[in-house]
């Protein structure tokens, strides 16, 4: 249920049962609260169906998502386009992303008892993500996967040593998005040859970048059935869930140990992960691993009975809408934890029949026994004899018979208490055929409805810029100018003008001094050599930043490998950052090529390490 007890809580609970059943324990467990550790032992040893395990980490969603109403909502989806399609094993696909760091948990390692802590090698502190995308199919077979980069521009040297076939893209992040999920159902029709006459399924989670308009049009297009699985169950229902990114992520493991056991003092990084994900790839992703991920959630073969009840337990620790509106303390809450641990009777020595014949209660003793096996009738008789008991002028001794108290009496099962369905925000996702064309037609609606917002929003920014820039527009400064009586020919006088502007005289050297520095350091390519600094250009949405770095090697005639500085706080001077920053740069990305940066006379070590070029870089923003 989700809800599992350690050791300790067990102990505890023995010694609340032993305590409220009045039986003989030691007095230790009264010090402690708890059993002690030999009743422990002999616990697990009573029951040896019972083991110590380590539960893997499920949210509330997941817990409350894996539900029969949503699962049953699936298959139904499944068994639709089944019917419509007659889809055989070789025809059914599931893909999915998962990612990729170049930090990895380290494998168990033989080390000395007495060694109190034990450390294994790994890149750094925090690594980098690269998103893997596997496609599987029902038959065994895989397509060549998907690498993400989080870089701007995609390379192809990125994919040295990638399983064969496989696809490459950039993003930021290093996560998948809309453009990319595009580019793969370009790959997948390409293996497949999918069309309208031939078609594939294609099984896939309800990630926003998977469901965009353009990637439903596509598949639509050429013949890719889109089915999804409900929210928050890929972990029992995908098969790249199911049965194989386990195995690939213990194997990758071992490999990115053994690079560093044969790669003393190196760090991997993100583009040694393709040739470390081959390793495991394929060792992993096998037919048998492959067909058990679809057997399991009963997708291929199709088995619908594929979950049973013991698998759904877990959501009934939430209570159903009938009983959310019960106080804590009403009776029927109280009913519901669970039997009283005594009752009350009437005494076995009271003679029934002369409470009969005393209350003049005559009871047709001609009853057929069918009769009596009616829940209503036997209700009734219960009734007449309560009443009795109640009236009879006897002595009516009643004896306590208690009921034996069980574990969930001392500990209640957990209940949770789900809030009310709201109108308002998201609507809470379901299994879909996206492909379907009133499913289309919603994307449709639900596209037109965001651009029209971001329409909206783009103008309203537009029109706060144009106030902010009428408010706040810079007054131009009156600058006196004087007139020398020696170089004027035209008055023996001096004159004073005022006269409106922003200009100074000593904008003519800066101007003068940034085109020598333009016609000097041009950013062409034959300018640059290897140790120069250069002065690199980031687009952002609002503004355009500048980093300093220097051209370690050129990886082709338009691409460069560049380790990038800091500006230190409060001064023009650069120093390289603790933790390399060195990332590749197009040509067209440069912006200026720096002269070299000035000596540091009688300078120390530390000193040496500080950069200042004689260049005034205040126009631009740099970082």
């Amino acid at each position: 249920m989700h809800y599992g007890l350690t050791t300790v809580q067990i102990r505890k609970l023995a010694y609340e049962y032993a305590k409220s059943l009045n039986l003989k324990y030691p007095v230790k467990w009264d010090e402690n609260k708890m059993a002690g550790l030999e009743w422990m032992r002999k616990y697990r040893k009573r029951n040896s169906n019972l083991s110590l395990r380590k539960p893997e980490n499920t949210s509330t969603a997941r817990s409350f998502a894996f539900n029969k109403t949503a699962i049953t909502e699936f298959y139904n989806n499944l068994t639709e386009v089944m019917q419509r399609h007659n889809f055989t094993a070789d025809r059914i696909f599931n893909f999915d992303e998962t990612g990729v760091s170049t930090v990895l948990d380290t494998p168990k390692v033989l080390a000395p008892k007495s060694q109190k802590q034990v450390g294994q090698i790994v890149s750094s502190e925090r690594g980098e993500l690269v998103t893997f995308g596997a496609i599987i199919s029902a038959s065994g077979n895989h397509i060549p996967p998907l690498f993400v980069f989080p870089r701007v521009h995609y390379k192809d040297h990125f994919l040295e040593g990638a399983p064969y076939g496989s696809i490459g893209a950039a993003n930021r992040s290093g996560w998948i998005n809309a453009e990319i999920f595009v580019t793969v159902l370009k790959h997948i029709q390409k293996h497949t040859l999918s069309s309208k006459e031939h078609p594939i399924l294609l099984l896939c989670d309800n990630h926003e970048s998977h469901i965009s308009l353009q990637a439903i049009t596509y598949a639509r297009d050429n013949g890719i059935t889109f089915v999804s699985f409900p929210p928050h169950t890929s972990h029992r229902l995908q098969p790249l869930d199911v049965g194989v990114f386990g195995p690939f992520k213990a194997k990758l493991k071992i490999a990115f140990n053994n690079w560093h056991l044969a790669n003393p003092g190196k760090t991997i990084s993100i583009y040694n992960i393709p040739k470390l994900v081959k390793l495991a790839y394929m060792e992993s992703f096998n037919f048998k691993n492959i067909i058990s991920g679809f057997a399991k959630p009963g997708i291929w073969p199709f088995n619908q009975m594929a979950f049973s009840d013991e698998d759904f337990a877990p959501v009934s620790v939430y209570t159903s809408s009938n009983l959310e509106n019960i106080p804590p303390n009403s009776e029927t809450n109280s009913a519901a934890l669970g039997p009283q641990p005594s009752i009350n009777l009437p005494s076995p020595n009271i003679n029934v029949e002369d409470l009969l014949l005393e209350n003049n209660t005559i009871i047709d003793e001609s009853i057929d026994t069918r009769e009596l096996s009616s829940p209503s009738l036997l209700q009734d008789l219960q009734d007449i004899f309560t009443e009795i008991c109640k009236t009879s002028t006897s002595s009516a001794v009643t004896t306590t018979i208690n009921i034996p108290i069980t574990p969930d009496v001392i500990r209640p099962y957990p209940t949770i208490v789900r809030k009310r369905k709201s109108n308002k925000g998201r609507k809470p996702g379901k299994s879909r055929i996206y492909t379907n064309t009133p499913e289309k037609n919603e994307l449709e609606e639900r596209h037109k409805q965001k651009e029209i917002k971001k329409k909206e929003q783009e103008r309203r920014a537009r029109t706060k810029g144009v106030k902010r820039s009428l408010l706040s527009r810079p007054k131009k400064k009156k600058v006196k100018i004087m007139e020398s009586n020696e170089n004027s020919e035209e008055s023996d006088k001096s004159q004073i003008s005022l006269r409106e502007s922003s200009f100074s005289p000593l904008d003519l050297d800066e101007d003068d001094h940034e085109d020598d520095f333009n016609k000097k350091f041009d950013a062409t390519p034959k300018n640059i050599k290897d140790n120069s600094f250069i002065l690199v250009k980031f687009p952002k949405k609002t503004c355009i930043i500048y980093y300093v770095g220097k051209v370690l090697c050129h990886y082709s005639p338009k691409e460069l490998k560049v380790s990038y500085l800091r500006k230190k706080p409060g001064s023009w001077s650069f120093v390289f950052p603790d933790v390399e920053d060195i990332h590749t740069v197009y040509f067209s990305d440069i912006a200026k090529i720096l002269p070299d940066p000035q000596p540091q006379s009688n300078s120390t070590a530390r000193m040496s390490r500080i950069f200042t070029f004689p260049v005034n870089l205040k126009k631009f923003n740099v970082q």
